[in-house]
């Protein structure tokens, strides 16, 4: 693993790692793995997959078991160019790995992680996509993982099959005690529950060195958030190349053009009203805070360091639901023609921010990639068994 402390003589121990923190003097750990690459050119392993053809950059030891197909390059919409006025246009596809979601990327750092420390049960809980993510990459790493999701959003893994070592627990509460439930039920079962910011984010920070590799010229990038982990994945990308010595084009200037659905617009709302820290009350929950767009707790933790950490000028708009209703159709169209297919049922995700793409509006010399964070075509329906019901509702 190579992670340090910036400020303790020694290594870390594993629960430092795992937690990304030094116990004995709480500072936050750094990963060292990019201070042996002399250039990004270099340090690209061009036969690899979407994450681990920048495995040099990543704080692990070095085991790309994970590995997924060669990542699709960005592709050039001149459909949106048009539309929007804008210089380029490019689409960056994340909907190409494991289970066909953004929540990839995370999941198969995570898992490799795991494997890593020697992690032999592990939990998650999600409304759906980062579970499947989770239980597929934990599969291929050879560790055991249970999945705690809503009983409301059961169908959202389509006819899972819940075994022993991979089981579904389903957790039937109001959504705000679903995390707390999910982890003291992982703990009393002997697992170590997964997913913390910095492991998410080390996943994530391959798209900003995608963006680096195949469009470097762009100067905004455009992404729909629910907690905000996907741009913040991206500076981590950017603050590592900065460190090697890569400034040209994005690395060195952009903005972000960040998109909310309207109905769960609470980053959004207090990017507007310039609101440093949230409360449990300031959440915005839409009716039934259970997909297919979720918005969830996480900007109590994103929020302070969106403040802090994205480039200036950067902005978080929130998208009318009836903007996306009437955009569906086109952006599904539009995507098509590039090869790139999404569930928009399932996953609202890549519609939200290109209706707020269309609905900007755009300098003619702005160049733009948008990360395409939907769902691809889900091919399970059904509803998942589960080995066991917590919680009372």
């Amino acid at each position: 693993m190579k992670v340090t402390c910036p400020t303790c003589d020694g290594p870390p121990s594993d629960a430092d790692v795992l937690a990304y923190r030094c116990s004995r003097c709480g500072a936050g750990l750094e990963s060292t793995a990019h201070r042996s690459v002399e250039s990004f050119e270099s340090a690209i392993l061009r036969d690899r997959g979407p994450v681990w053809r920048y495995e040099r950059l990543l704080p692990l030891g070095g085991d790309a078991m994970l590995d997924d197909p060669l990542p699709a390059r960005p592709a050039r919409s001149r459909a949106l160019e048009e539309r929007t006025g804008a210089a380029e246009v490019w689409l960056v596809d994340a909907t190409t790995l494991g289970t066909g979601t953004f929540k990839d990327y995370e999941a198969a750092v995570i898992a490799a992680m795991a494997a890593e420390l020697g992690v032999e049960r592990a939990s998650v809980h999600s409304t759906g996509n980062t579970a499947l993510a989770y239980l597929h990459y934990a599969r291929r790493a050879g560790r055991s993982c249970a999945a705690y999701v809503p009983a409301d959003n059961l169908s959202k893994l389509g006819a899972y099959e819940s075994t022993a070592a991979f089981p579904v627990i389903a957790v039937d509460a109001d959504y705000a005690d679903v995390s707390s439930l999910a982890k003291s039920d992982a703990a009393a079962s002997g697992r170590t529950h997964l997913a913390p910011m910095a492991w998410k984010l080390e996943g994530k920070a391959a798209i900003g060195y995608a963006i680096q590799e195949f469009c470097p010229d762009v100067d905004v990038i455009v992404q729909t958030v629910a907690g905000g982990y996907g741009p913040l994945g991206f500076e981590v990308a950017f603050r590592r190349l900065r460190e090697i010595g890569e400034t040209r084009g994005v690395a060195g200037r952009r903005r972000y053009a960040l998109y909310q659905a309207g109905d769960s617009a609470t980053l959004a709302r207090a990017w507007v009203e310039g609101i440093d820290e949230l409360s449990g009350d300031d959440l915005q929950l839409p009716e039934r805070p259970f997909e297919p767009t979720l918005q969830s707790t996480n900007p109590l933790a994103t929020l302070p360091e969106l403040r802090r950490g994205l480039p200036g000028g950067s902005t978080i708009t929130p998208v009318p639901t009836d903007e996306v209703e009437a955009a569906a159709d086109l952006v599904t169209s539009i995507l098509g023609e590039h090869g790139i297919r999404i569930d928009y049922a399932r996953e609202k995700s890549a519609v939200i921010s290109i209706a707020g793409v269309l609905a900007s509006r755009w300098a003619s010399t702005e160049r733009i990639a948008i990360v395409v964070s939907g769902s691809a075509p889900f091919t399970a329906p059904g509803r998942a068994t589960v080995e066991r019901t917590i919680g009372a509702r």
